[in-house]
């Protein structure tokens, strides 16, 4: 198209201007037109979440819905994504897949403040997977039920309490071990680590005798009989071990965690762009081949927005309670 010049009259000049306008889309216009949408991942490659995200993305793409494209950023234990996510454009272009971690612990725990209100900066759309866990001990420790569990660590000298493991402060496994201890009232000291590799590492070698870390790290060993499972925190039992009960069934008054994670955008995004990305959303979740390839231990968790913004507030009150109880912080 020929520029403008000065010579022309005004009106044609404003009249080719917006033509050179509509001719080149803004970048959320061309967005729209490719079809594609960044998907923030808080985390690494290789976490949990984001093995999840890339299933889903996967899935979505063969049922011929938008293209995802993962934009990870890891961080701050999944609150750096978080953030840049609530401060995000809220046309739709940008949406996020937070876990539990980043919305119902951090606001609590962390040693800083954390800078998003989990229930006013992000937009619920779809709850997307949940994994259970666990509780698992070293082959050596005398136990093989729940109340055993309990009398063992009762009985353990005050100077050699029973030693139970977690990939850092304020971890899902952290608080599960934690939430049991209260409620059952039994002593256990907390040995935190950085990874889940190195508390493995001393799990195996009987240096700390329990865990509650996910079934991608205990169940290879429960089926080698290193470590031994006393219950599970699952809806129903775990095929793989259905002699295990559930703590529904072991412990009915323990109210346990189970990691997750949705979809969410920022805050101001119309319904008009929530509802239509909620249905697609879900219809993933719930379509064929989409559980099959998910992480050993991992589930669909197909809540709606309502049912998702509802699951936030409702784990966000009851670790806030527990966490302000234990008095901790994230590392």
């Amino acid at each position: 198209m020929r520029e403008p010049t000065d010579s022309q009259p005004a009106a044609m000049r404003r009249r080719a201007l917006l033509l050179a306008a509509l001719a080149t889309p803004s970048p959320t216009i061309a967005q729209s037109v490719r079809g594609t949408t960044k998907m923030i991942v808080p985390y690494g490659a290789g976490n949990i979440t984001d093995q999840v995200a890339r299933v889903f993305v996967e899935v979505l793409g063969t049922r011929g819905g938008r293209q995802l494209v993962i934009d990870n950023q890891p961080g701050a234990g999944g609150t750096l994504g978080a953030y840049n996510l609530a401060r995000a454009p809220a046309d739709g272009s940008t949406l996020g897949m937070v876990s539990v971690a980043a919305l119902a612990i951090a606001p609590h725990a962390a040693r800083q403040a954390v800078r998003y209100d989990p229930f006013t900066d992000l937009v619920p759309v779809a709850g997307i997977w949940v994994s259970s866990a666990f509780l698992a001990v070293n082959a050596s420790v005398p136990v093989t039920n729940l109340a055993e569990f309990v009398a063992y660590a009762r009985s353990r000298p005050a100077d050699n309490p029973l030693f139970y493991c977690s990939p850092g402060n304020a971890t899902v496994p952290h608080l599960n071990i934690e939430a049991l201890r209260r409620a059952l009232d039994f002593p256990a000291q907390h040995v935190p680590y950085r990874t889940s590799a190195q508390a493995n590492t001393d799990l195996l070698a009987n240096r700390v005798q329990v865990t509650m870390d996910s079934a991608s790290i205990t169940v290879p060993h429960m089926k080698a009989g290193t470590l031994r499972p006393i219950a599970y925190n699952g809806a129903r039992r775990s095929p793989d071990f259905p002699d295990i009960p559930t703590f529904r069934e072991a412990a009915p008054d323990v109210q346990m965690l189970n990691a997750w994670s949705g979809i969410f955008f920022p805050k101001g995004t119309a319904q008009a762009i929530v509802q239509p990305a909620a249905e697609e959303f879900l219809a993933t979740v719930n379509a064929p081949g989409f559980a099959e390839k998910m992480p050993l231990g991992v589930a669909p968790f197909a809540l709606n927005p309502a049912e998702l913004g509802a699951q936030v507030r409702r784990d966000n009150e009851r670790l806030g309670r527990l966490i302000a109880d234990i008095g901790l912080t994230s590392d």
